[in-house]
C-alpha cells in the first residue's frame, strides 16, 4: 500500500440529500475541532441511490412484531446481507468514480433513519431509547464485522479498507440538528414525528426541497451543527456517540478540552 499523502475521502451512504448535509456538517465539525483539519467539499463522496432504508424498515417491523431483536434471527441475517451488499458496492463505486484506491485512512459512513418515534409517555423512556438503540446497533455493528471478515476472504488487507461507521438515527437526521438547537431536557423531541413535526421544528418547514431552495436548511446547519455544539449532540444522541468518540480520537495534538467544542 502506498501511504503517500492524498486527500481523505469521507463517503456517506444515506437516505436523502438533507441527511447527507447534516452528516457532512457533523463530520466537518469533528475534524475541525479535534484534528485541526478543514475538510472541503471534494473530501466528501455522496451516494445518490445506495442505501439500506427498505431493509432496515423491514427488520424493525419484524423485530417489533415478533419482539425479537436477536442478532442471529432470520430478519437480522437479511439486514446483514443487505448491508454487506451495500458496503461492497460502495467500495467499487468510490474507486471507480474517484479513481483513488481506498485505504484505512478513509471513512465510510453507513447512515439511515429509523423513522421510529419512541414512546413519549413511558416514564422510563430514556431506558427504552437506549435499549432499542443498543439492540439495533448490535445487529448493525455485527454486519460491519461480517463485512470485514468477508473482505479478508477476498484477499483484502486492512490497509485497503475504509473505517466503516454506522449512524442510524431515531427517528431521523433532524433529531441530531435539534440537539444542537434546543435543550432536550425541556421537552421530549423523541416524541415528535419526523414529518411534519421534527422537520418543522428544525427547518420551519416539512418540505425539504423548499428548505433547500430558500437556503434555510444550509443556514440552520451552518449556524448550529458546528464544533461548539458537539458536546450537545454527544449528550442527547446516544446513537451518534461511537462515531463522535472514534473520529475525535484522531486528534494529533492530544486531548481537546470539552469546553473548546461546546
Amino acid at each position: 500500500m502506498n501511504f503517500k499523502k492524498r486527500k481523505k475521502i469521507i463517503a456517506v451512504i444515506r437516505e436523502g440529500h438533507s441527511d447527507y448535509c447534516v452528516i457532512k456538517h457533523l463530520i466537518v465539525s469533528i475534524f475541525k475541532c479535534h484534528c485541526s483539519v478543514e475538510l472541503q467539499e471534494d473530501n466528501f463522496f455522496e451516494f445518490e441511490s445506495l442505501n439500506i432504508s427498505q431493509s432496515l424498515q423491514k427488520y424493525l417491523a419484524t423485530a417489533r412484531r415478533e419482539n425479537d431483536y436477536s442478532r442471529y434471527s432470520d430478519h437480522a441475517e437479511e439486514l446483514k446481507d443487505r448491508i454487506f451488499q451495500v458496503l461492497h458496492t460502495a467500495l467499487g463505486k468510490i474507486s471507480k468514480e474517484t479513481e483513488i484506491p481506498l485505504s484505512n485512512q478513509d471513512v465510510l459512513i453507513l447512515s439511515a433513519d429509523t423513522e421510529l418515534v419512541l414512546d413519549p409517555n413511558n416514564r422510563k423512556r430514556d431506558d427504552i431509547i437506549k435499549a432499542t438503540i443498543s439492540k439495533l446497533e448490535s445487529v448493525i455493528w455485527l454486519a460491519v464485522e461480517d463485512f470485514y471478515d468477508r473482505m479478508v476472504t477476498y484477499c483484502y488487507s486492512y490497509t485497503d479498507l475504509p473505517l466503516v461507521l454506522p449512524l442510524v438515527l431515531f427517528p431521523s437526521s433532524e433529531i441530531l440538528v435539534a440537539s444542537c438547537m434546543y435543550d432536550f431536557r425541556q421537552q421530549n423531541f423523541r416524541a415528535l414525528r419526523p414529518k411534519p413535526d421534527l422537520k418543522q421544528k428544525v427547518y420551519e418547514t416539512d418540505n425539504i426541497p423548499e428548505a433547500f431552495e430558500s437556503g434555510k436548511l444550509e443556514e440552520v446547519l451552518s449556524m448550529y451543527v458546528v464544533p461548539e455544539t458537539l458536546n450537545r449532540v454527544y449528550r442527547a444522541i446516544p446513537e451518534a456517540r461511537k462515531l463522535i468518540q472514534i473520529l475525535s480520537y484522531c486528534s494529533p495534538a492530544g486531548k481537546v478540552r470539552a469546553a473548546e467544542c461546546g
